[in-house]
């Protein structure tokens, strides 16, 4: 029988999937179990035909049984694996080798795993028989802890184990509890001391109806009895029956009738995320159980490897991690088949993970080993800066000074004016903020700082001033002197461009002699703050990963000294002069790929990657939102700031002050005004008007349209609100106030609006918990209707985050009702006080919650406002009186729904970051400008050499290049077609993060569309630059 058995499920079973072979496998089962004289378990097998013999038809699934157990395993069935269901074997089989189970996952020596071995050692040398209770996230491992448990169980309690697995338990209550007429499964094992019943994922939550939630109610707490008390329900004997056999649990949270008195071990499983200090030793456990199926020995793991196993970002880590192992073993079988002699150690290059952050990237570090060591050298950057650059700048300076001091003659000031500028430009979306590594004002600081050092002046820690107040004295400064190179002309003068470099040099000697390292870079150098905004879409970046850095005591990283440098490399020494942690970065825009992180690190954690331009605003951002994956669509992690966001519009401002002749002319002014000098006359203040003026123009424009924007909107919805709109927000407003004035704790609101416990709000769970509250069925498929036309799919939202929909509902309902009443709104919303938080208000309701009671006090909300989580703070007055405008019901508290309908939330401070999408035309236009500038001058700096140095009259013949106008207008014209595009998808997708539509993203897309019209008509309108050309 047992050989009939075999040969038609590995022929029929696991291939064709046929009926009548499956019928046939059931009735030998059947046939051999009524000859060995196992009646309740025939009757049990009879019973479960009909169902099991549909479930067969689904298709193969893997067989499973108990790990190294000496004797027979029986086994129900196993939802949610790919197992062979309900085969029973006979009681008699000789008994397998015995072999100890492999600690994968409990291997490691973090505390978590250390404590992990000794709860399971409790259990394995008691002599109780308690129920062991397993409690972890999905993908944590239970199930390989279960078998463990098995394998080390006595001898008598492994004759019989059953495995059942409760994912889908509603559809098993009659099975398990059976009924009147008909005994159960645990009416059959009750008695048999001799038995193990595993239950896997016991606390399954998915239901998809109020009857399907009923039945796993009452399964619920009769699994809860079963483990609490050792006894249950036996419905078909109609009283209470002990139950023998030992009992193990797995489940995703612990359950609500576990407490300390409880006898029974319940053992808390770590997620392996949470113990990627063990996943070195939790990998190279699972190599040495997956690698002889790819006929390899002793693979080891690379330290390249690891990196990569540490810094992927694990969704069901267990299934996960063996599906990356077994192909990284795949890849290195296939090697050494090509080649015999190559090492058994996985690579990174065998460690691909097929996700959208990772293919992303291109590990240059891994893919080219001879670059680490370039960058281990000290001419990166130590040496250039000290050898190089500093000397040169020194000779620079002098040329300005003394040699002529227009442009055309002037080998230096072409190069200052017409090379460094394009060249930083170009620079900036590839190598990001690179420049700030070799900088000649900090070059200067840096010898400046050793000097004073040396003497034995102790620096002083950066101030706070410096990160509160620094980006604002950047743009002042900017501002400053985009107004002195226009007013005194600076490009055309040599002497005033050398005091604006040795202006920006003071700036940083001054600081490094005072503060530690590069606080003027970070902070307060002008150029630094361009370069900080326009590195952010950097190409190339400098990555820690946390989970490479776990367990890292000494972070050589950020404070430098690391024994293996070149002692003669005093810059990479000091660590990051930048003060930044790299593996809590955002964004590239504070880094200056120094290289000092990699260069440190003993244990080669930073990486050099590649990547997308722009990443870190979350790309695609060009493509349509109906193209765009979500899965591919992060929130931006760009760290903005309002003066950075500032700059980029003065910037822009500054190309149309460079066509300031062509744009007076075209309104009818005198354009001799662009060239009044420096005197007190009517000339030269109406020069400094019109100049500041067009650089404040395209900031101006988007700060009036982000004002004017939401007070438009309002007035557009009252004034031509269709009646049917007007009809739903009443409906909104309506459900809001009634579920409000039920007072629920948030703990009983979140069960009623999810009773199943899974998180997620389904259609019948809303409509129950509104019927609950005698609310009707109309007016709760109304509000269903209006969140999937307000945000799309909410089927599958979590209920954190659909009540945070409801609550944005019900704030901008009511709001249009108050506009159409002409009434004053809430304070919160009144001022503009909004609630800056990417938390959901479920989380921060928690949060607040300090007593646990369910509610919000007077006290507890008065610490939430001084939190430093509004823009504008609160009086201890606006304070009482917010708190008594929420508390509707006179309670004394507030409830979840009373807090949120006095707060209005949002990501981030709106207008910074919508600055950030005007960031591509910004660059584009000033690239364009001064692309142009070096295509019609750079050419000529070989010719002007001998003027630089006074040898005109050797009459030497240099050559002499210029791009003809039409090739620079239609390089010009390109960068500023593509970047516009590029401005308002970015736009788009800054709006989207932080909830901003319609007209507001509308009218800063129309002033980008404007400013990219007008500043190609300047440049394709001028044959030249008149301010910049001699």
């Amino acid at each position: 029988f047992l050989i009939i058995i075999i040969i038609i499920k590995k022929r029929t079973l696991m291939k064709k999937r046929n009926h009548v072979a499956n019928n046939l496998l059931l009735v030998v089962v059947l046939l051999l179990v009524v000859t060995q004289n196992h009646g309740g378990l025939a009757f049990l097998a009879t019973q479960q035909y009909a169902s099991i013999s549909s479930r067969l038809v689904e298709g193969p699934r893997k067989q499973t049984t108990a790990s190294s157990s000496s004797t027979t395993t029986s086994s129900l069935f196993v939802a949610n694996e790919p197992t062979v269901p309900c085969y029973f074997m006979e009681e008699n089989e000789p008994p397998k080798k015995k072999s100890e189970p492999s600690p994968v996952v409990t291997a490691g020596d973090s505390p978590k795993a250390v404590k992990l071995r000794k709860e399971l050692q409790q259990v394995w040398t008691s002599n109780k028989t308690s129920p062991v209770l397993l409690v972890g996230s999905h993908g944590s491992g239970k199930g390989t802890l279960v078998n463990e448990l098995l394998a080390r169980l006595p001898d008598q309690q492994k004759v019989n184990i059953h495995r059942l697995s409760m994912d889908d338990a509603a559809n098993y209550c009659e099975t398990m509890l059976g009924s009147e007429n008909e005994p159960g499964l645990l009416d059959f094992m009750a008695d048999d001391v001799n038995c193990t019943l595993v239950l896997k994922s016991f606390q399954s939550r998915t239901v998809q109806s109020a009857d399907e939630l009923g039945r796993r109610k009452e399964l619920f707490e009769a699994i809860a009895k079963l483990v609490t008390q050792r006894s249950f329900y036996s419905r078909y004997e109609g009283k209470e029956r002990p139950f023998a056999p030992r009992i193990i649990a797995t489940c995703s949270h612990r359950p609500d009738f576990v407490n300390d008195q409880a006898d029974m071990f319940v053992i808390n499983v770590p997620s392996l995320e949470s113990r990627l200090k063990d996943m070195e030793a939790i990998a190279t456990s699972k190599l040495k159980l997956l690698e002889p199926q790819y006929g390899l020995d002793s693979v080891q793991l690379s330290t390249q490897a690891t990196h990569r196993l540490l810094d992927h970002r694990w969704e069901i880590v267990e299934s996960e991690l063996d599906e990356a192992l077994s192909n990284a073993l795949a890849l290195l079988s296939k090697e050494k088949q090509k080649h015999p002699k190559a090492p058994t150690t996985l690579a990174s290059k065998h460690m691909f993970f097929n996700t959208f952050d990772e293919s992303t990237r291109h590990r240059l570090l891994y893919e080219y080993p001879l670059l680490r060591k370039i960058i281990q050298s000290p001419w990166i950057f130590d040496h250039t800066l000290r050898y190089i650059v500093a000397p040169v700048f020194v000779v620079v300076l002098a040329i300005l000074f003394l040699g002529p001091q227009t442009r055309d003659h002037n080998a230096a000031l072409t190069i200052f004016w017409a090379g460094w500028w394009p060249a930083v430009m170009l620079v900036y979306p590839f190598l990001g903020r690179i420049w700030c590594s070799v900088c000649p004002f900090m070059a200067v600081g840096n010898l400046a700082q050793e000097t004073v050092t040396r003497f034995g002046v102790k620096l002083k820690k950066w101030p706070k001033w410096g990160s509160t107040i620094g980006a604002a004295f950047a743009f002042g400064l900017f501002f400053a002197i985009l107004m002195w190179e226009e007013l005194w002309n600076l490009p055309q003068n040599g002497a005033l461009s050398a005091w604006l470099l040795l202006l920006i040099t003071s700036g940083a000697v001054f600081n490094s002699v005072q503060f530690e390292n590069r606080m003027w870079c970070r902070y307060l150098c002008p150029i630094g703050a361009m370069c900080r905004t326009f590195g952010t879409i950097s190409m190339v970046e400098v990555r820690s990963w946390k989970a490479n850095c776990e367990g890292c005591a000494n972070p050589v990283c950020v404070k430098g000294n690391s024994p293996t440098l070149d002692p003669t490399d005093t810059f990479a020494i000091k660590g990051c002069t930048m003060q930044l942690k790299n593996n809590q970065l955002r964004d590239m825009g504070d880094c200056t790929l120094c290289m000092s992180c990699v260069k440190n690190c003993e244990r080669e954690v930073p990486e050099v990657n590649t990547r997308p331009i722009g990443l870190d605003f979350g790309l695609p951002f060009l493509l349509p939102p109906a193209l765009q994956k979500p899965e591919n669509m992060p929130m931006s992690q760009v760290e903005t700031n309002f003066w950075l966001g500032a700059l980029l519009t003065i910037l822009q401002g500054s190309v149309l002050v460079h066509y300031m002749p062509k744009l007076l002319s075209d309104l009818g002014m005198d354009p001799a005004i662009a060239t009044a000098g420096p005197a007190l006359d009517m000339p030269f203040l109406e020069h400094t008007v019109i100049t500041a003026g067009l650089l404040a123009l395209p900031g101006l424009l988007s700060l009036a349209a982000d004002k004017i924007s939401k007070p438009l909107e309002s007035f557009i919805q009252v004034k031509w609100g269709n009646e049917e709109e007007s009809a739903e927000q009443e409906v909104v407003v309506d459900l809001y106030e009634s579920i409000m004035k039920s007072d629920r704790s948030i703990k009983d609101t979140l069960s009623e609006f999810d009773p199943d416990g899974d998180g997620i709000i389904s259609c019948w769970e809303c409509k129950q918990a509104l019927q609950g509250l005698h609310i009707p069925e109309g007016q709760c498929e109304t509000l269903m209707t209006l969140m999937k036309r307000r945000f799309g799919d909410v089927d599958t939202l979590s209920i954190a985050s659909w009540l945070d929909y409801f609550q944005e509902l019900y704030t901008t309902a009511k709001e249009r009702q108050f506009d159409k009443k002409n009434e004053q709104k809430p304070r919160s919303t009144w001022q503009g006080n909004e609630l800056q938080s990417k938390k959901t208000f479920v989380e921060i309701f928690n949060d607040l919650d300090k007593d646990g009671d369910g509610f919000i006090s007077e006290k507890e909300l008065s610490a939430f406002l001084d939190g430093g989580n509004f823009k504008n703070a609160l009086s201890k007055e606006d304070k009482h009186e917010l708190f008594s405008q929420a508390d509707i019901l006179h309670m004394e508290h507030l409830n979840l729904f009373e807090f949120m309908g006095i707060m209005r939330k949002i990501a981030r401070v709106g207008i910074q970051e919508i600055g950030y999408g005007y960031l591509p035309l910004a660059w584009a236009s000033l690239t364009a400008y001064w692309i142009g500038v070096g295509m019609r001058e750079l050419g000529l700096t070989l010719a002007r050499l001998p003027d630089t140095f006074y040898l005109n009259n050797w009459n030497l013949e240099l050559p002499q290049v210029a791009a003809t106008d039409q090739t620079i207008m239609a390089v010009q014209t390109v960068l500023i077609l593509v970047s516009l595009p590029l401005s308002i998808g970015l736009t788009q997708k800054l709006c989207n993060d932080n909830k901003i539509r319609g007209l507001r993203f509308s009218l800063h897309a129309m002033i980008q569309a404007a400013g990219a019209a007008l500043t190609l008509y300047l440049m394709l309108s001028s044959t030249t630059t008149p301010t910049m050309m001699a």
